[in-house]
Protein backbone atom coordinates (compact mmCIF):
# COMPACT_ATOMS: atom_id res chain seq x y z
CA UNK A 1 0.00 0.00 0.00
CA UNK A 2 1.27 3.53 -0.98
CA UNK A 3 1.49 5.85 1.34
CA UNK A 4 -1.04 8.43 1.56
CA UNK A 5 -2.17 11.28 3.80
CA UNK A 6 -5.70 10.34 3.53
CA UNK A 7 -4.98 6.88 4.55
CA UNK A 8 -4.11 6.89 8.35
CA UNK A 9 -4.88 3.38 9.89
CA UNK A 10 -6.29 3.08 13.18
CA UNK A 11 -5.17 -0.26 15.01
CA UNK A 12 -8.11 0.01 17.57
CA UNK A 13 -10.18 0.26 14.58
CA UNK A 14 -12.24 3.28 16.41
CA UNK A 15 -12.24 5.60 13.76
CA UNK A 16 -11.34 3.55 10.88
CA UNK A 17 -11.04 -0.21 9.50
CA UNK A 18 -7.91 0.73 7.41
CA UNK A 19 -5.46 -1.62 9.58
CA UNK A 20 -7.63 -4.38 7.79
CA UNK A 21 -5.52 -2.76 4.44
CA UNK A 22 -7.74 -3.36 1.36
CA UNK A 23 -10.39 -6.12 1.71
CA UNK A 24 -10.36 -7.20 -1.77
CA UNK A 25 -8.61 -9.19 -4.02
CA UNK A 26 -5.17 -8.08 -6.59
CA UNK A 27 -6.72 -7.36 -9.31
CA UNK A 28 -8.88 -4.35 -7.65
CA UNK A 29 -5.13 -2.72 -6.50
CA UNK A 30 -4.39 -0.55 -9.39
CA UNK A 31 -8.03 0.73 -9.15
CA UNK A 32 -8.04 1.53 -5.94
CA UNK A 33 -4.27 3.55 -6.54
CA UNK A 34 -5.46 5.23 -9.13
CA UNK A 35 -8.91 6.61 -6.99
CA UNK A 36 -6.41 7.31 -4.27
CA UNK A 37 -4.05 9.42 -6.32
CA UNK A 38 -6.66 11.13 -7.73
CA UNK A 39 -7.73 11.75 -4.16
CA UNK A 40 -5.25 12.83 -2.42
CA UNK A 41 -4.43 15.57 -5.50
CA UNK A 42 -7.75 16.85 -4.96
CA UNK A 43 -6.79 16.84 -1.11
CA UNK A 44 -3.58 18.51 -1.44
CA UNK A 45 -4.68 20.90 -3.17
CA UNK A 46 -7.78 21.96 -1.21
CA UNK A 47 -6.69 22.67 2.23
CA UNK A 48 -10.17 23.16 3.72
CA UNK A 49 -10.43 19.43 3.35
CA UNK A 50 -6.62 18.50 4.47
CA UNK A 51 -8.85 16.50 7.31
CA UNK A 52 -10.49 14.11 5.17
CA UNK A 53 -9.49 10.25 5.90
CA UNK A 54 -10.28 7.06 4.28
CA UNK A 55 -12.36 4.53 6.46
CA UNK A 56 -12.52 1.86 4.80
CA UNK A 57 -11.58 0.10 0.89
CA UNK A 58 -13.80 -3.07 0.00
CA UNK A 59 -15.34 -5.13 -2.06
CA UNK A 60 -19.17 -5.65 -1.87
CA UNK A 61 -21.80 -6.79 -3.99
CA UNK A 62 -19.27 -7.45 -6.45
CA UNK A 63 -17.92 -3.89 -6.62
CA UNK A 64 -15.49 -1.47 -4.81
CA UNK A 65 -16.73 0.30 -1.88
CA UNK A 66 -14.57 3.42 -1.02
CA UNK A 67 -15.94 4.82 2.71
CA UNK A 68 -14.53 8.47 3.33
CA UNK A 69 -14.86 10.72 6.37
CA UNK A 70 -16.73 12.90 3.90
CA UNK A 71 -16.74 13.85 0.33
CA UNK A 72 -16.88 16.61 -1.84
CA UNK A 73 -18.56 16.51 -5.10
CA UNK A 74 -15.69 16.02 -7.45
CA UNK A 75 -14.55 13.23 -4.94
CA UNK A 76 -17.61 11.58 -5.36
CA UNK A 77 -17.78 11.40 -8.75
CA UNK A 78 -14.42 9.86 -8.69
CA UNK A 79 -15.49 7.01 -6.07
CA UNK A 80 -18.51 6.06 -8.66
CA UNK A 81 -16.31 5.94 -11.84
CA UNK A 82 -14.17 3.57 -10.04
CA UNK A 83 -16.86 1.58 -8.58
CA UNK A 84 -18.20 1.32 -12.34
CA UNK A 85 -15.07 0.32 -13.53
CA UNK A 86 -14.62 -2.58 -10.40
CA UNK A 87 -17.79 -4.32 -12.10
CA UNK A 88 -16.07 -4.92 -15.51
CA UNK A 89 -12.65 -5.41 -13.75
CA UNK A 90 -11.79 -9.17 -12.43
CA UNK A 91 -11.18 -8.87 -8.88
CA UNK A 92 -8.10 -11.58 -8.65
CA UNK A 93 -6.57 -10.43 -11.47
CA UNK A 94 -7.65 -7.19 -12.82
CA UNK A 95 -8.27 -8.06 -16.72
CA UNK A 96 -11.48 -7.56 -18.49
CA UNK A 97 -14.51 -9.14 -16.29
CA UNK A 98 -18.00 -9.11 -15.54
CA UNK A 99 -20.37 -9.77 -11.90
CA UNK A 100 -20.88 -13.40 -11.64
CA UNK A 101 -23.43 -15.05 -9.08
CA UNK A 102 -23.14 -18.42 -7.75
CA UNK A 103 -25.08 -19.58 -4.85
CA UNK A 104 -26.48 -16.01 -4.22
CA UNK A 105 -23.11 -14.79 -3.50
CA UNK A 106 -21.41 -12.23 -6.47
CA UNK A 107 -18.18 -11.10 -7.39
CA UNK A 108 -16.74 -9.45 -10.21
CA UNK A 109 -14.59 -12.39 -12.50
CA UNK A 110 -12.69 -12.44 -16.08
CA UNK A 111 -14.03 -16.03 -16.86
CA UNK A 112 -11.08 -18.14 -15.66
CA UNK A 113 -11.75 -17.31 -12.55
CA UNK A 114 -15.15 -17.80 -12.63
CA UNK A 115 -14.76 -21.24 -13.41
CA UNK A 116 -12.07 -21.85 -10.43
CA UNK A 117 -14.36 -20.00 -7.92
CA UNK A 118 -17.41 -22.10 -9.17
CA UNK A 119 -15.11 -25.23 -8.78
CA UNK A 120 -14.69 -24.27 -4.61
Amino acid sequence: MKQYGIIRPDPTLQSNLMAFGYECNDGWYSLIEELLDKIQAIVDKTPEIKDLEVLQIKEKYASLRVYLSYETDEISDLIEEYTKKSTITCEVCGEPGSVREDRHWYKTLCHKHFEEWIKH
